[in-house]
């Protein structure tokens, strides 16, 4: 019985922690589109497709784990991996939506499911087998990720957003390509330094981190007061 009871807190436990750090960032980043905010449905849907992607990009990196032996070049491919699969989504879900009418409709998209994607690999992580439940280490891990993977998520697939937001109408298809390179040398990059394992490595990704999140919301800030006649009309015909 004590195991049960320790197994439901330790679960109810990685869920809150797991959550509450993409909860709080989709807030934050959604205020950005104060004007036209986009439809509960729809930002819920992406949302949760997004955490399904954890499923799907667990798998396919197993897959490949196997198949390249160089350890960046494998991160490389994993990061490209999990950023194709948000992007997915996004084409899937978002891109040929009414309610993606605005420049900066993309990366609130994008964003959406990017944390729905961080939420799930956090709650993942903090159930990750062979780790004993301790409320301490449960909320520096979440803390951690807040600051960290959970944020360059929401960055990196931000990033495609705003390419495509800033794409000239006959353009669109080469800006998408250009987003999704950029967002996954980011997310490279970022899981090198992590693995070094030291504390200025540790220090300095976070400093890019942070930057790049500065430089992203002034981005999106500015796409939120492109005039009703400029906005976003995305044709893929």
């Amino acid at each position: 019985m004590a195991f049960t009871i320790i197994n439901t807190q330790h679960i109810v436990f990685a869920l809150f922690t797991g959550l509450l750090p993409s909860l709080i960032w989709l807030f934050f980043w959604l205020k950005r589109d104060k004007n036209n905010p986009e439809p509960f449905w729809l930002l819920l849907l992406c949302f949760l497709l997004g955490a399904g992607m954890v499923v799907v990009a667990g798998f396919l990196q197993k897959e490949v784990k196997d198949l390249i032996s160089i350890n960046e070049v494998r991160i490389a491919v994993w990061a490209g991996i999990e950023e194709v699969l948000k992007f997915a989504i996004f084409c899937l879900i978002a891109l040929k939506s009414r309610s993606n009418d605005e420049a900066i409709d993309p990366a609130m998209y994008l964003i959406t499911i990017a944390l729905g994607f961080a939420a799930l690999e956090n709650v993942l992580y903090i159930l990750k087998p062979g780790i004993n439940f301790s409320v301490t280490a449960g909320l520096l891990t979440g803390g951690l990720r807040f600051f960290g993977s959970t944020l360059l998520h929401a960055i990196a697939s931000g990033f495609i957003g705003i390419a495509i937001g800033l794409s000239p109408k006959k353009m669109v298809g080469i800006f998408m390509v250009f987003g999704l390179a950029v967002a996954t040398f980011f997310h490279t990059t970022f899981n090198l330094f992590i693995l070094k394992n030291t504390t200025a490595d540790f220090l300095q990704i976070y400093g890019y981190l942070w930057i790049a999140a500065i430089i992203s919301l002034l981005v999106l800030e500015k796409l939120s007061r492109i005039p009703k006649e400029k906005e976003l009309h995305i044709d893929t015909n």
